[in-house]
C-alpha cells in the first residue's frame, strides 16, 4: 500500500476530493464515525441517521470497487486515524481540505496532508485573495466576481 486516504462524511464521492485519482491497489480508505461528531451538536435524528448510513454504504461501495477500507468508530476523528495508523505506520495520510475550521486544524496538527477541496467552485486561496481586498464582506460582490470568473455573467441579471 502507498497511502492512507481519509474521507470525511461530507466528501462521499469517488470522483472528487481525495479519492479523485485514487488507486484501489495502492490506497487504503479511512472513514471515521466519531463520537464527537455524533454527540457534539444537536442533530435532527433522521439527518444523523442519514449521515451515518450514507458513510457506511459508501464504505461498502468502495469495497466492491476493490479498495481496502477501514471504517472506524472512535471518540474523535484523530483518534480513529491513530488506530488505522498503527496498522499502517509508514504510510502518509491525505485528505481533501475539510470545510470545518476545527477539523482542519486538528487534522493538520496530526500531520494529515491536504489536497485542494474540489467539492466547491471557489478554492480557499481564491476566496482569501478576494476577501483580502475587501473593506466589508458583501456576498453580492463575491458572487458577481464568481459569475464573471466562471463565464456566467448576465445569467442571473
Amino acid at each position: 500500500m502507498k497511502r492512507l486516504i481519509y474521507v470525511a462524511f461530507d466528501h462521499l464521492n469517488e470522483n472528487y476530493g481525495a479519492l479523485k485519482g485514487s488507486d484501489p491497489a495502492q490506497d487504503v480508505i479511512i472513514l471515521v464515525e466519531s463520537q464527537r461528531m455524533t454527540t457534539g451538536r444537536k442533530w435532527h435524528g433522521q439527518r444523523l441517521h442519514f449521515l451515518i448510513s450514507s458513510a457506511r454504504h459508501f464504505a461498502q461501495h468502495l469495497e466492491t470497487l476493490g479498495y481496502t477500507v477501514r471504517y472506524v468508530k472512535a471518540e474523535t476523528t484523530v483518534i480513529g486515524l491513530q488506530k488505522v495508523k498503527k496498522e499502517f505506520p509508514n504510510l502518509p495520510i491525505i485528505s481533501a481540505e475539510p470545510s470545518s475550521f476545527r477539523q482542519f486544524n486538528a487534522l493538520k496538527e496530526f500531520g494529515v496532508e491536504f489536497i485542494p477541496n474540489d467539492f466547491f467552485l471557489t478554492p480557499r486561496p481564491l476566496f482569501a485573495q478576494w476577501a483580502g481586498g475587501q473593506k466589508s464582506y458583501l456576498m453580492e460582490n463575491f458572487y458577481r466576481l464568481q459569475r464573471t470568473r466562471l463565464g456566467c455573467i448576465g445569467a442571473l441579471e
